[in-house]
Order: structure tokens, then C-alpha cells, then sequence
């Protein structure tokens, strides 16, 4: 019985620790694939943590009913009834457990699913991330880079900071990789819940929605000053709607929701005869062919901004 509980306590660690590779995987989505991957990823962890919690509960009753039995045998008393009982339950947890790995199984493979960018572009972005580690952060899985709203722009202020303006301007150079030219890049604001403050600066924000849209189109806009053509480029605000964190009681927020997502997609932009060649991109590569080495890294994001 206790090879048996070690040998499933040590596939369920295996399970879990397969969780933490599977969430290292470099990838790119589109926009349904990556909510519904995100979805399930969430969902996939809390279930795993859950289910690590009940193992160890499972493991403890498992023992003392060992001890019991045990006891029953050596005092050779009337409790053999009790004994079988004991055992049935027993019996009855294993299954149990037999089921949560099956579960595990599932969650693992469902966390697994997504494409991956080319690993020049993935090795490209990690180096990014290692150099403004205090502005943005690398997710492989999702193809996504995170950039801090705190450090990307002035409280309430839609206007891109000098200092960011370099790192987006690194960033435009490997979205114009030969490998990747002409894939489309989603450009998506968020918030969080500090209500904006009636200034002036209002005026243009009136609201959260208002300000991660604008901030969303300030970063396209820088990228296209430093290359990447705008046809490839879509924005978007979810204002205080998609908290990654709880935002603190009282509409005081959370530092990390505020931020701006870029996911850069599977999706390839095709010819269009009715716009003008100069601004088309050719699947061969636009721009630049950077062929960048290795490294990694992750990542956060008042005044409701």
C-alpha cells in the first residue's frame, strides 16, 4: 500500500511539474484561441492546485486507516467487520486518486495546444525581456509580450515615455523579422479599477475604456514610426475588465493591471489589390532579417491606469 501511494504521490508531482514546462512552451494564438486557452490554463491551474491539496488529504486518511488496520491485525479483536470496512474505504480513495491523475492527464494536454512562434523570434524576445526586465516580460506560450502602463506612460497620460520609446523601438525590429513580417500584432490596453480623475487630461480619457484604447493606439503608433507597417497592426481596450490580479478594496487597483498586451498572432495578412503596394506586406519578409540567439524571462502592468 505505501509503494502504491508513493508511486502515485510521485505521479501526481511529475504531473504538476509537467505543468510548469508546459507553461514555459513559446507559442502564439489567435485572439478566440488565446482567451479560450487562457480560460482553460486558469482553470487547468486552480484544478491542479486543488487537486495537489486533496492528494495530501487523501494521503493522511490513507494512513491512519493503515494504522487502524493494522492495529485491528495485531490485537486479533471483534473488529474485523470494522477492518473490512476500513478497507473498502480504502479501496474507494485509490480509485479516487486513479481518478484526479486521469484529470491531471487532461489539464496537462488541454495546456499544451498552442502553436509556437519560430525560436529565432522566440530567442529574440527573451533577450528583449532580459534588457527592460522592469518594463516588459516575454510569455513564449501566448506570443505575448507585456508592457508595465506605469512605465510605459504618465499617470492618466496617453503619451509613450522616452525610455519605453526605446525598448518598443527594439520590439519593432523583431516584428520585422524575416520570420514573422507578415504576421498580424494585436495591441491591447488595460486598466485598473481607480475611477479617472476629472482634469483636463479627462477630457480625451473620460473613462478606463477611453484610456487603455488610447494607450493601445499610442504603442501602434510608435511602432509604426519605427517600421512595422500598419496594416498588420489592430488595437484594442478592455479598460478595467480583464484584471489579471484583485485589485486592492475601494477602487484603489492593482500596478499589475495596468498594462498593455501585444500578442503577436498566427495570422498571416494576405495581398489586398485595393490598397497600395508600399503598405502590403510580402510573406517573405518587410523589413529586417534579425537572426538573434537564447535567453528567457514575466510581468505587471493606476489612477485607474
Amino acid at each position: 500500500m505505501e509503494r502504491s501511494m508513493k508511486t502515485l504521490l510521485a505521479k501526481t508531482v511529475v504531473a504538476a511539474t509537467l505543468t510548469g514546462i508546459l507553461l514555459g512552451l513559446g507559442g502564439c494564438v489567435s485572439e478566440d484561441q488565446y482567451q479560450r486557452l487562457q480560460t482553460a490554463y486558469d482553470q487547468s491551474q486552480a484544478q491542479l492546485a486543488a487537486a495537489q491539496a486533496q492528494l495530501a488529504r487523501l494521503k493522511h486518511q490513507m494512513s491512519s486507516i493503515e494504522a487502524q488496520i493494522a492495529e485491528d491485525n495485531r490485537v486479533l479483536n471483534a473488529q474485523h467487520g470494522g477492518t473490512a470496512a476500513l478497507l473498502k474505504e480504502r479501496n474507494a480513495l485509490e480509485a479516487r486518486l486513479a481518478q484526479l491523475q486521469a484529470k491531471y492527464k487532461k489539464l496537462l494536454a488541454l495546456a499544451g495546444q498552442a502553436p509556437q512562434l519560430p525560436q529565432s523570434v522566440n530567442n529574440a524576445l527573451s533577450r528583449l525581456a532580459d534588457e527592460y526586465p522592469n518594463l516588459l516580460a516575454f510569455n513564449k506560450k501566448l506570443g505575448l509580450l507585456r508592457l508595465k502602463s506605469d512605465l510605459l506612460f504618465a499617470l492618466g497620460s496617453t503619451k509613450v515615455r522616452p525610455q519605453a520609446r526605446e525598448a518598443l523601438k527594439d520590439f519593432a525590429k523583431i516584428l520585422n523579422m524575416r520570420a514573422i513580417a507578415d504576421n498580424e500584432i494585436r495591441i491591447v490596453g488595460n486598466t485598473d479599477d481607480v475611477p479617472i480623475r476629472r482634469n483636463n487630461a479627462s477630457i480625451m480619457n473620460p473613462t478606463n475604456w477611453y484610456l487603455s484604447t488610447n494607450r493601445a493606439i499610442s504603442v501602434m503608433y510608435v511602432l509604426k514610426h519605427y517600421g512595422v507597417i500598419d496594416r498588420r497592426m489592430q488595437v484594442a481596450g478592455w479598460g478595467k475588465t480583464h484584471p489579471i490580479a484583485a485589485n486592492a478594496p475601494g477602487h484603489r487597483g492593482n500596478p499589475l493591471n495596468r498594462r498593455v498586451d501585444i500578442f503577436i498572432t498566427p495570422i498571416k495578412i494576405k495581398y489586398n489589390p485595393y490598397v497600395p503596394a508600399s503598405e502590403q506586406v510580402v510573406s517573405s519578409g518587410n523589413n529586417t532579417d534579425l537572426t538573434p540567439a537564447s535567453s528567457t524571462p514575466m510581468m505587471t502592468g493606476g489612477n485607474g491606469q
